[in-house]
């Protein structure tokens, strides 16, 4: 008679599989229903008491081992008292006529034996909060992952972070500061980096927050920035004792004395608001504090600017020459001329190149905004200069002025200005004629304003012109002369028909002026000399 040997499967495996495919399911059941609190605790709850039901029935079932020991032990019962052991039917052969020996008793024991194998140990059953860990990725306090958000609603966004796997991350942990909805930092679809801030929390899944991975990539760029010696562009939020705070993501102190300011303790408010550069030089990585300075990213800016500035200044030189012409535009008048922007460069126009006319104001010809042709007259590149005309390429008034007047011509100017050596009168546009002393009247003055006064319009013969030296001599004086030579002549034939000579008529004029002097005398002095003389009379 055969011993038979029942060796059940192994419920361990059995458990383990339905452990998982209860978690996928309540996995499933959560991104449904993720919403609903009441309904996921009650999923829950129907979740692990059916788990401990499970691992309940594994501990109460007998294991392989302990069958086959108890199968060995009725075998050698039998055999101890030779009774006979029935086979199963479906284990029962077919017999034929022949009658068989019955078994040996001791053959039956080995057999036993050898065909029940030593089972392994048994191993704990796993709980509930050990079964969850595992259908979880592996993650580390402080590591940063990629995520998927799958869903978004007003407090909480709901992330895949692999193996079929989601977290909710509330909306505090989205971003810094006040978060009114989580669908204002996200959206659906988004691929996020979020910080693994502990592997466990009180749901058994992983606590992720999107606000720390972001501060940990700003201080990262931060000391990247220091070590770099960058410059930054900030804005300043607060005046605070001792300087102001500015906003780099993080809030960096900038202390008044790295202020490139000139500005006093109690003027720093001025700053507030204003953005300006700075250059971190000192950070704090355990209190993750920056402290900044303004004044060397002016520095730095500032030599930046003249590098930059000689650069261009020496291409500019490079290709200006001295008689280039340019269409400009007027960027800003001063006293002393215009800046024009002539594309490559700015150029200045002196005031005495605006027109061949004379210009007191430059604003009295120009205005900014306005587009002029100017000539390039002279490269400075030691200084950065260029000097520029705007007459030199408007006709020449004084080549008009040449073919237009002739030296003994008469002609009536205004008089437009008074020197201590004579006037000036506008002549046409861009001429301008001089009046000596000595030629504006034939009497001895010592100023001009004795004869004439600006906006008086006078009649003057061109007695020298010379387009060459743009000179013009106009004067007042010969005209005189000349109608008092007329005078004089028409005088002089009055007097040769009446019968007299110039000689008469010039010593009866001699003859009146000695009376009138002599009467004029004092009359003492005539009496005395009466008196004189009739007392040398009577001595005689």
């Amino acid at each position: 008679m055969m011993a038979r040997c029942t060796v059940r499967p192994r419920r361990r495996q059995e458990s383990l599989s339905l452990s998982r495919s209860m978690t996928i399911a309540l996995k499933e059941v959560r991104k449904t229903m993720w919403s609903d609190e009441q309904t996921r605790e009650n999923l829950i709850t129907e979740s692990t008491e059916a788990t401990e039901s499970v691992l309940e029935t594994l501990a109460t079932e007998p294991t392989a081992e302990a069958v086959v020991e108890n199968g060995n032990d009725t075998e050698a019962v039998g055999a101890a008292t030779g009774a006979p052991e029935s086979a199963p039917e479906e284990a029962t052969m077919p017999l034929d006529d022949t009658p068989t020996a019955p078994a040996e008793p001791t053959p039956l024991v080995a057999a036993a034996k050898t065909t029940a194998a030593p089972a392994p140990a048994a191993e704990e059953p796993l709980s509930m909060d050990e079964a969850i860990e595992q259908s979880f990725p592996s993650f580390e306090p402080g590591e940063v992952i990629q995520a998927t958000v799958v869903q978004v609603d007003r407090d909480a966004a709901l992330v895949d972070v692999g193996m079929k796997t989601e977290v909710k991350i509330p909306k505090e942990e989205l971003a810094t500061g006040k978060v009114e909805s989580a669908e204002e930092v996200v959206r659906v679809g988004e691929t996020i980096d979020v910080k693994v801030m502990r592997t466990h929390g009180e749901e058994g899944t992983p606590v992720l927050s999107k606000r720390e991975a972001d501060f940990d990539k700003l201080w990262a760029s931060i000391v990247q920035a220091y070590e770099n010696k960058e410059t930054l562009e900030a804005m300043v939020e607060d005046s605070v004792k001792g300087g102001v705070l500015v906003n780099i993501g993080v809030r960096c102190f900038v202390p008044a004395s790295q202020i490139g300011r000139r500005l006093s303790p109690r003027q720093l408010d001025r700053l507030v608001g204003e953005v300006i550069p700075i250059k971190i030089i000192d950070v704090d990585h355990e209190r993750r504090k920056v402290v900044g300075s303004h004044k060397l990213a002016e520095e730095e800016l500032r030599r930046q600017r003249e590098e930059e500035e000689r650069k261009r200044r020496e291409q500019v030189f490079a290709s200006l020459k001295v008689g280039d012409r340019f269409k400009g535009v007027v960027k800003r008048i001063t006293g002393y001329g215009a800046f024009v922007d002539i594309g490559v460069y700015e150029g200045l126009l002196h005031v005495s190149e605006i027109s061949w006319a004379r210009v007191n104001d430059p604003r009295e010809v120009i205005k900014e905004g306005d587009e002029v042709e100017v000539v390039v007259i002279r490269l400075e590149p030691e200084n950065g200069k260029v000097a520029l005309s705007r007459r030199q390429v408007m006709p020449d008034p004084w080549q008009v002025a040449a073919q237009k007047y002739r030296e003994g011509d008469e002609l009536e100017v205004p008089i437009t200005r008074l020197a201590r050596t004579g006037a000036f009168a506008r002549v046409d546009e861009g001429v301008e004629a001089f009046l000596p002393l000595s030629e504006l009247t034939s009497k001895r003055v010592k100023s001009p304003e004795e004869v004439v006064s600006v906006g008086d319009v006078v009649k003057g013969r061109i007695v020298e012109l010379d387009p060459r030296r743009r000179r013009m001599i106009i004067s007042l004086r010969a005209p005189e002369e000349q109608r008092a030579v007329q005078e004089h002549r028409q005088r002089a034939g009055a007097s040769k028909s009446s019968g007299f000579t110039i000689g008469e008529r010039l010593s009866s004029q001699l003859q009146q002026l000695r009376t009138v002097s002599l009467e004029s005398r004092n009359p003492t002095e005539t009496d005395d000399s009466a008196t004189g003389t009739e007392t040398g009379a009577a001595n005689d």
